[in-house]
């Protein structure tokens, strides 16, 4: 968190988070947005790093190992867009796509479409997919619901496969700079050789593990069940932490350097871990309504879209200190990028969720986009381009790729 964040925090404490409960603050309405840094920079993140971003691409569901939605490239758009290509979809494509190389990984209905970042051209098909895949290193590993595919990048053929017996989803998995997959398969977790798919380790957990663990602290991978449990593994399998929530997950959790947050159907965000990972208690938890699509962690704030509202709360206390309209959509998350968070809804918008250096007074709007409907699922962000599934007319939703 900025310097200046925190001594506003430190300052004000719960009388400065309570300006602004409901739409925009009173602060919001008469300031503007602030400037956004130069487009860029200097140095793209190190993969390695799985809080910052994977080499400055959105290459799985989360955008980084963290599950964090923020963008490591500096490019996002934040002066408005326009429109490069469009791709019809089906109405029944609920999943936001992954952007690596040059290629935009769409899951549509049962069947991934990879298709050129560029023109928006079909490059090839997968069928029986479902869920986004996780791209590294030119190979796209992907999930039929009982094996995990490893297919190569530029052409789609088929590397290995590696069926999972045993009664339950098989999910997508996650890694931490490629040294190993981590996925689920039913009530198990399975580290698998990216290489070739040998099994590296099993472990058994309780309830249907879910899709994209996240990587916490460059070293835990997070796994979240449907019973409500929350583990952390280390990279051998071994058990560090659980906790038993009181409803299920509605999405995969997400990390920053000191806290896991995971958002549940009871409408609440737990933020896990006190005093490192010594104590494993729930360090504050908030009333945020429940997301289905992700939600972000940036600059201090953690983000979530429930369907009606776009909360910001602080990362370090839970404490909300503003929510925004969206319109009623569900399938929409935020995603963050120069100094911007962009989310669908009603239409979609780029806002400003700290002007002046305060969360306090946020959020303004950058700009605003509007469709023919609801945006979302997306928005993601990659090399300057804004990738969102749109309705374009009163029968049609189209993948869009905004810049």
């Amino acid at each position: 968190m900025p310097s200046t964040r925190r001594t506003l925090l430190t300052s004000v404490g719960a009388t400065g988070v309570s300006v602004a409960l409901a739409g925009c603050s009173l602060l919001s309405r008469r300031r503007g947005p602030d400037e956004p840094p130069p487009s860029g920079v200097e140095r793209l993140p190190d993969p390695g790093n799985s809080a910052r971003g994977a080499n400055g691409e959105w290459s799985t569901f989360g955008c980084n190992a963290a599950n964090t939605r923020e963008i490591g490239d500096g490019k996002a758009p934040v002066d408005g867009v326009t429109e490069r290509w469009r791709v019809e979809v089906s109405q029944l494509t609920y999943q936001a796509p992954v952007v690596a190389g040059g290629r935009v990984y769409q899951p549509d209905v049962d069947t991934l479409r990879v298709l050129d970042a560029a023109e928006g051209t079909e490059l090839w098909t997968a069928e029986d997919v479902k869920r986004v895949p996780l791209l590294w290193n030119d190979v796209a590993y992907v999930s039929t619901g009982n094996a995990i595919l490893a297919l190569e990048a530029e052409t789609g053929e088929q590397l290995w496969e590696r069926k999972l017996e045993t009664p339950g989803v098989v999910t997508t998995p996650a890694t931490r700079a490629g040294e190993q997959l981590v996925c689920g398969a039913g009530e198990r977790v399975v580290a698998l050789d990216p290489a070739d798919g040998t099994v590296r380790w099993d472990r058994e957990d309780f309830g249907q593990v879910q899709d994209h663990p996240a990587v916490f602290m460059a070293y835990w991978f997070v796994i979240t069940t449907r019973a409500g449990m929350v583990y952390l593994l280390d990279r051998d399998g071994m058990g560090g932490r659980r906790w038993q929530l009181p409803a299920e997950p509605t999405a995969p959790p997400s990390a920053d350097t000191d806290l896991v947050y995971v958002n549940c159907r009871d409408g609440t965000t737990y933020a896990l871990m006190d005093d490192g990972i010594s104590n494993p208690t729930r360090n504050w938890t908030a009333d945020s309504g429940w997301a289905d699509h992700g939600i972000a962690v940036a600059d201090g704030l953690v983000l979530v879209a429930n369907g009606q509202e776009l909360h910001a709360v602080d990362t370090e206390f839970g404490d909300r200190h503003w929510k925004h309209d969206i319109g009623d959509w569900r399938h929409t998350a935020p995603a963050y990028g120069r100094d911007t968070v962009f989310v669908g809804g009603d239409r979609l918008r780029a806002l400003d969720p700290t002007p002046g250096d305060s969360p306090s007074g946020g959020p303004t709007l950058r700009f605003e986009r509007e469709f023919a409907g609801r945006v979302g699922p997306g928005p993601v962000l990659d090399d300057g381009t804004i990738y969102v599934v749109a309705r374009v007319d009163d029968e049609t939703d189209a993948l869009l790729a905004l810049e």
